[in-house]
């Protein structure tokens, strides 16, 4: 039960998060070119690769509450530009700032993943690997199948907010250590997990 714990938390928030990085992705790549799309998302698998490393070894001296306030925060200004950019015409979009927002989204998934992942493994592994791993196949395959694809941009970056906002608000709450329902724990799990886990 210990191990399936950890599986299924690394599994929901790495898949929520991929998920939400390639619906945003697939809507930049419309407007910034495949290319261009590709090599941000490239770098940001290096750098949360990285990232995964160096906090696995110092995740004792991170300071994961004021990390998941600055993450939640950082998460609510992207969700807004998610939002903004769903109710502007898209005949006024520009390129650079598409560039620019997705290249910071990117980084800064990184380091959340990378810290979410870290903190998993630190209970167990393998189950958090396995769970990351089965993740990210499942949303390679969505993409391959062209599932998500058929979704209209517009409705991808509406969908990328809510994903943003869904993460963000929980992460938030968790850093300022108010009491939340188990179930938000299973949905979004906090970077620190909770005492029954470590058990």
């Amino acid at each position: 039960m210990f191990e399936l714990i950890v599986f299924f938390t690394s599994f929901k928030y790495i898949f929520v998060e991929g998920g939400e990085q390639a619906l945003v992705g697939i809507g930049v790549a419309s407007k910034i070119g495949l290319k261009q799309t590709l090599k941000i998302t490239t770098f940001g698998i290096a750098v949360g690769i990285i990232l995964y490393f160096i906090f696995l070894k110092f995740a004792g001296f991170v300071p994961t509450n004021i990390l998941e306030i600055a993450l939640g925060i950082g998460l609510l200004f992207f969700s807004g530009l998610m939002f903004k950019e769903f109710f502007e015409d898209e005949t006024k979009m520009d390129t650079t700032k598409h560039k620019i927002t997705y290249f910071y989204i990117a980084m800064l998934e990184a380091v959340e993943n990378s810290v979410a992942l870290a903190t998993f493994s630190l209970i167990q592994l393998e189950s958090a690997l396995i769970g990351f791993a089965i993740a990210i196949g499942l949303i390679v395959g969505l993409l391959w199948l062209g599932t998500v694809k058929k979704v209209p941009l517009r409705i991808t970056r509406l969908i990328a907010g809510i994903l943003l906002t869904s993460t963000a608000i929980p992460l938030i709450l968790y850093g300022f250590g108010v009491f939340t329902p188990d179930f938000i724990h299973w949905l979004i799990p906090p970077l620190t997990p909770p005492d029954g886990l470590l058990q």
